[in-house]
Formats: C-alpha cells, structure tokens, sequence
C-alpha cells in the first residue's frame, strides 16, 4: 500500500519544503491557506504537468501555479482578521501575475538610443541558462522581466502584522531592526505619526497637483484610488494591517508635501511651523523604517524603489544627503532586478505605433504598471548621472538598458496627449535628456589627453547642452511661447526649474576649468559663462520663490553653487573692478535670500560657507592691501606688483570653517556624525556625556557633519576635489 502523501500540492508543484500542515505555512504566507490540500486537481497525478516547475511561457496553462494567486488579499494572508482592508499591492500583484510574456524581440528603434535590446528571454541560449541556474543557487532569480516578475516574491508580500503572518524561519528575517525596539512597537509608533483622514488627503492631493510632475515616480489616479480603498474600513487606515513598502510610500510622499508647501498652506491644512518641521524629519525617518520592517532588501518590490526616489524630495533638505545617496543605490539594485531596465516598447502585433494603450482594464493596468517602472527607472537615471560632478562616476550605462523614456500620455485615461500639450512626464523627460549629456561629456573628457583636446570636449557639449535646450525643447517649456489657460499650473513652475538645471548644467560642464579660467586667458569663455549661468540661477530662484508654487530643493542647492562660483570670482578682482561689487552683491543677496529656508539644511550650510567665503576674501584682500603699502614705503627697488602674491590657505580655511566649535560641536556630543540621527524614537532627555557646550541657536545637534563633501546634495556638484582642488588653490 502507498505510503500517504506528506506534502501538499502546492508545495508539490513549486518544489519546495513544506511543513506537512493543512493549510502548511508556505500556503499561508501565499495567501493560498484555503487552497492548501494535499488532492491533486483536475483527475489526479499528470508527471507531464505536475513534475514540471511551473514557468513564465507563453503555453503556460490556466492552472499553473504561477497564475493561481491572482485574488491574494490581506485577509486571506492574516486569516481573515476582522477590519483589515484590501492592500493596494494586491491590486497591483494581479497584473503582475496575469500579464502577458515579456515583448517580441523584433522591437522598434529605440527613441534614445539607449543601446541594444535584449533577446527573448532569459534562457535564449546556453550561457544565459547556466547564468540563471547558478543564481538560483545563491538565492537570486534573473526571472526579471518586470511584465512577468517573481511569481514568488510578488505572491509573498510581507504585512505589518507580525502576530498574523508567520515568519519566515530564514536568517535573513527578524522581527527587530537597527532603529531601536520591536517591530511591533515601531508600527505602533508609525501609527501615531499619521495625521487625520482629511490632512493625509489633503497632503497627498497636494502632492499629485503641485509635486509630482516634478518626479513622476507613482500614478496619481491609481495611489489616489489605492488610498481611499484603506480607508474604506471602520478603522481607517491601520499600519499594522498594510504592506509596509506601500506605507513607506504613503509617508514619502507627506514628507515631501511638507517639504514643499509654503508656510501659508501648510497652515491652511493646520500645521503649526514648529510642528511642521518635526513632522517632516519623522515623516522621513518613518519611511525609512518602514521599508526595513518589510525587508525590501531582500523581498524586492517597486514599491521600495518608489518610496526612495520620492524621499530625494525631502531628504537633502532635512539633511540626509548621505543617507539618500545610500538608499537611491539600493534602489538601483531592487529596479535591476525587477526588470525596469528593460521596459521597451510595446509588441508591434498590439499596436504598430508601439504604444498599446486600450480601454479594458486589465491591459490598463498593465499599461499603467509598465509606464510606472518607466517613470521610476528614468528617475534613477538622472539621480546617477546628475550625481557625476560629485562622484566624478556613474553607475548606469546608457547602452545597458532598453527602458524608452515615459509616453506622454494623459494619466487619468492613458491615452496619447498632443505633442503641444503638456502631461505630468514632460518635465522628467525633458530633464532625462539634459542628464544623459553628463555621462557622455565625463567619459569625453577622461579619455583626452591634453588640455586642449579636454578644452574642446567643454566647448563641444556645452553647444550641445544649448542646443538640446532651445531646438529639442517642447514648445510649452519655452518662455518665449505665452502660456495658455488650458495647461496646467505646474508649466510656469517646470520652465523655471528647467531654466535653472540649465544654467547649472552649463556651470557643471566648465568647472573641470572654472579655477583655471581665473588665472589663464586661454578659458575666458568658461569664466564668463559660468559667471552669467550663476546670475541666471539667482534671478530665476527668487522668482520662483515669489511664485505661489512648491519649494523645491534644487533651488536652494543651486542657489549655493552660483553664490559659490560668484564668490570664487570675487577673489580674482580688483576693488576698483565693476563686477567686483556687483558679484559681491550677489552672493549676499543670496545669503539674504537663504535665509528665508529656516528649516532647510542646505540653506543653513549654504550662508554659513558663502559668509565664511566672503570673510576670508575680505580679510585677504585687507591683508594684501597693507602688505602693498608697507611695500611701496620700504622698498624703491623693483616693480611692486612683482612681490609674491598672498595665497589662499586653503586648509587653514577648511580648518577654520569645519572645526568652528560654534558650528559643529555636536560632533563632541553622543549623535555624531554626518547626518541627523534615523532613530525612529526620539526621547526628549538625553543624558550627556559631559557639560553642553553653549552653541548657535540656528543649528542643532541634528546638524553636524564631519567632512565638507557631506555638506550638499550630490547634484549640487560640490565635493571635495571640486571645490578645494580645482577652485581654491589659487594666489590672490
């Protein structure tokens, strides 16, 4: 007699260990508990169907188990808990599921010309096969078309709800993490930072009209929906009942909101300053917990790389420019292995413009799915390669991904828009194109040999950077065309911001020679130019600031590196010069002008390095004026202009600036470091190490650092070679 199956069939069907209960804990976690049994379907046991791993081809059969979870809910995954509403992934999970195999390799043309496109599948040829089998052996899947993702890890999204879920038995789970505490007290902690119904809507509302063009990271419609639906329950929105990588973006995109929004409106949705610039940095801190409680490390979802392309918004801002630059290559990873790189066009046989956009829902949602993972990979993009002045690498290359630019489509039917009709990508495409010049001009540059060949790569892509911004630019982006009551408000925000990229592109393309062009006549071009791209920034961000529009970080990062480059300039002119005083002006309007950030760290770093930049040069100067009198009194011999020059210490500078005890002694006390702290839990008391030393009101413990590169954003191109290498080792 057959000895009684032990294992049930799903386990079965995926080869994998199961722990002989009905419903067994794989089932479960699945959300499949209901179907757990140990029967097999459909007239018993078929090796030709039921020895066979279950896979993404295109005869996959109905009843694969890789097209079986397509209803999976919270509910059915904490056993039916009472009052836990449906989960927006869930939404999402099914299309996953349910789409189609990955596109036909005969593709159109590549818009960008990104490079090649990849083959038909992951197994096309011998090599691929034995590549993906031997990632299987440490864990890992190059089942990585997005269309067709991980119908394991999709299907096993981890909730909040530590006592309803089992756990996984792995050594990669553990219910505690770094940020202090239980998971079970942090998610309850995660509860008290939501504000109520009407403010939670008030700010995400607030975040599709006025933010998101800026991004584009999520579907506006779709999240709008997906957050009425978790407060459709009696309890509203529960922490503990919901995917926490779909929280994290929830609290990602408030962070951002409050970021943004002027003091006016912010206290028009009843945020008081002080608790406003509280609730921000929690607000950060909670979507960063949030995705460590979910482990989105290891259970990879869009959903992660959503929530950290959103937090850019907020994160230099508050101070968290190392942490962000961090989680962003994080990012990259997760999106990697999702597949977002090779989101090409749509198959020819669905539509032969290449894009299949109808009106049945399911294709729909696939439609809007693979246009999110667009959007969210062109984002990563530009936060690689707009970085490169900073890291002076890049981490993305061009001709690696297929991914084509995000479709300018209307976001609310997904229908095709006009071209001379702006929609919520024109901004982020436009800004895609701007960014992926940098790469192009970094490796120009690096494999020149002489000055002269690297001078000439400057001049080239500087043309090419004015060409792509005045013939290749959408009408509606242009300030020469009058703006027409059908766009909406975002068109006049987005024409300035791109103005201001502009101008600090063309400063990021010269300033291999902008400390030289100071002393040599052979770069008077980028002198000039760099000086006339900074006084655009000035102009534009005050103009901006005046706007009723959001306030966006780039501004004020931007404003930094035009005060920096007007400062630098300052030093190489006479007194009696007429840009001497007009420069000079300039940088203490913009110190004036950052002083209206009250909360934002990079305006507080911003007028304390341009004020010490303007100190310095007025000591130097005073210093080489009596230096030149004392010489024409004691000296008849000789040309005074042919003394030596004083020369700039520069680390005597840096000294000075950095270890400013008034500034940075919170890097004495217990929080030390670079960054405000990421506990999650605050106390209010702190026992010190010793007697508080007394420091400036305007900066707190949360606002030390200990190097001079952490002080900016990456984008703002100021790190430490940058600034001190090649601009301040000069005699003056």
């Amino acid at each position: 007699m057959p000895k009684e199956r032990q294992t049930c069939t799903e386990c079965s069907m995926r080869r994998q260990k199961c722990d002989r209960n009905i419903p067994c804990s794989r089932c479960v976690k699945r959300g499949d508990g209901h179907k757990c049994t140990r029967e097999w379907p459909d007239g018993g046991y078929d090796p030709k169907v039921h020895r066979i791993y279950p896979r993404t081809s295109t005869g996959q059969g109905d009843d694969s188990p890789a097209t079986t979870d397509n209803n999976t809910s919270p509910a059915t995954t904490a056993q039916n808990v009472s009052d836990m509403p449906i989960p927006p992934s869930s939404k999402r999970k099914s299309a996953s599921v349910k789409s189609p195999p990955s596109p036909n390799p005969r593709r159109q043309p590549n818009p960008l010309g990104l490079g090649p496109h990849p083959g038909n599948g992951p197994l096309s040829d011998p090599d691929a096969a034995a590549s993906t089998l031997e990632f299987l052996t440490w864990g890992r899947s190059k089942f990585s078309d997005y269309d067709l993702k991980a119908l394991e890890l999709l299907k096993e999204p981890h909730y909040g709800g530590a006592s309803s879920v089992p756990k996984d038995s792995g050594p990669d789970w553990d219910v505690s993490n770094g940020f202090g505490g239980t998971g079970a007290a942090q998610v309850s902690f995660l509860q008290l930072l939501l504000p109520n119904r009407r403010q939670v809507f008030q700010l995400v509302e607030y975040h599709i009209n006025s933010i998101l063009w800026y991004h584009a990271c999520f579907h506006g419609p779709t999240f709008y929906n997906e957050l009425n639906d978790v407060y459709q329950g009696p309890s509203g929105l529960q922490v503990r009942n919901m995917d926490l990588r779909w929280t994290a973006i929830l609290f990602s995109i408030m962070a951002a909101s409050m970021t943004c929004a002027s003091d006016q409106i912010a206290s028009s949705w009843g945020f008081k300053k002080s608790e406003r610039a509280k609730l921000t940095r929690q607000w950060y801190k909670a979507t960063v917990t949030c995705l460590n409680l979910a482990d989105y490390m290891w259970r990879h979802h869009i959903y992660s790389v959503q929530a950290i392309a959103i937090l850019t918004m907020s994160a230099h801002v508050l101070g968290f420019s190392n942490t962000q630059s961090t989680l962003l290559g994080v990012a990259l990873k997760i999106a990697q292995g999702l597949g977002l790189q090779r989101l090409g066009p749509e198959e020819e046989s669905n539509n032969p413009t290449g894009i299949s956009i109808v009106s049945a829902s399911a294709q729909r949602e696939k439609a809007i799915k693979r246009e999110t993972g667009r959007r969210v990979w062109s984002q990563l993009c530009m936060q690689d390669w707009f970085s490169i002045p900073f890291s002076e690498m890049y981490s993305i290359q061009r001709h690696h991904f297929t991914t084509i630019k995000s479709l300018h489509v209307d976001d609310n039917t997904m229908e095709p828009m006009p071209e001379d009709m702006p929609s919520v990508t024109s901004f982020q495409n436009t800004l895609v194109e701007m960014a992926a010049l940098m790469p192009q001009i970094h490796d120009a540059i690096i494999a020149s040999n002489t000055l002269y060949t690297k001078y000439e790569q400057v001049v080239e892509y500087d043309t090419k950077m004015r060409i792509l911004t005045t013939e290749h630019m959408p009408s509606f982006f242009s300030n020469n065309e009058p703006m027409k009551p059908e766009w909406p408000p975002f068109v006049s925000w987005a024409r300035r911001s791109l103005t201001i990229c502009f101008a600090h592109k063309i400063i990021m393309i010269h300033r291999a020679f902008l400390g030289r062009s100071f002393t040599e006549p052979a770069f008077d071009f980028t002198r000039r130019t760099c000086m006339a791209a900074a006084k655009s920034i000035l102009k534009e961000a005050r103009q901006a600031y005046d706007e009723e529009g959001p306030l966006l970080w780039i501004d004020q990062a931007f404003m930094v590196a035009a005060g920096i480059t007007l400062a630098l300039d300052i030093f190489h002119r006479k007194p009696n010069d007429p840009e001497y005083e007009e420069h000079r002006k300039l940088v203490e309007n913009t110190i004036s002008m950052l002083g209206k950030f009250e909360n934002s760290m990079i305006a507080l770093r911003g007028i304390r390095l341009l004020s010490s930049l303007l100190a310095e040069q007025a000591r130097l100067t005073a210093d080489q004026t009596l230096e030149n009198y004392r010489k024409r009194s004691n000296d008849t011999l000789g040309d005074p202009s042919q003394h030596k020059r004083q020369k700039f210490n520069v680390p005597k500078f840096v000294e000075s600036f950095v270890g400013n005890d008034s500034f940075t002694h919170s890097l004495r006390t217990a929080n030390r470091g670079g960054e405000p702290s990421l506990d999650l839990f605050e106390p209010e008391a702190r026992t010190p190490a010793r007697t508080p030393i007394p420091q400036d009101p305007s900066f707190t413990s949360d606002f030390g650092y200990e190097t001079f590169e952490q002080l900016f954003p990456p984008h703002t191109g100021i790190s430490n070679n940058f600034l001190f290498e090649d601009l301040l080792n000069f005699d003056i």
